[in-house]
């Protein structure tokens, strides 16, 4: 499986949610099969992202995009975003 792993220091919350929101159908063309949204209790304005890719080359696209990238610009007014793409590679139980 692959996923891509985002952090982003956001402005505000609804514009975040909308603008993710709305980036939805772009992804889905490029092969994302979902994804959640994780927030900080500490500091309401870090998230992270984790998207699910059906392959790695989707998932290549969406990280380096420029539309990816200007909306994580719009959603973050401007403030720093990490994407990394990532390859599951060992599963354990506890």
């Amino acid at each position: 499986m692959v996923y891509v792993f985002v952090e982003h220091k956001i402005g505000e919350w609804s514009e975040f949610e909308n603008i993710f929101r709305s980036d939805m159908a772009r992804r889905r063309r490029l092969g994302c099969k979902g994804g959640r949204v994780f927030r900080s209790p500490d500091d309401p304005s870090l998230v992270y992202v984790v998207f699910e890719w059906s392959d790695l080359d989707g998932a290549r696209t969406f990280a380096s995009g420029l539309e990816t990238h200007e909306a994580m610009e719009w959603a973050t007014s401007g403030i720093w975003s990490i994407v990394n793409v990532v390859e599951d590679v060992l599963e354990i139980e506890s």
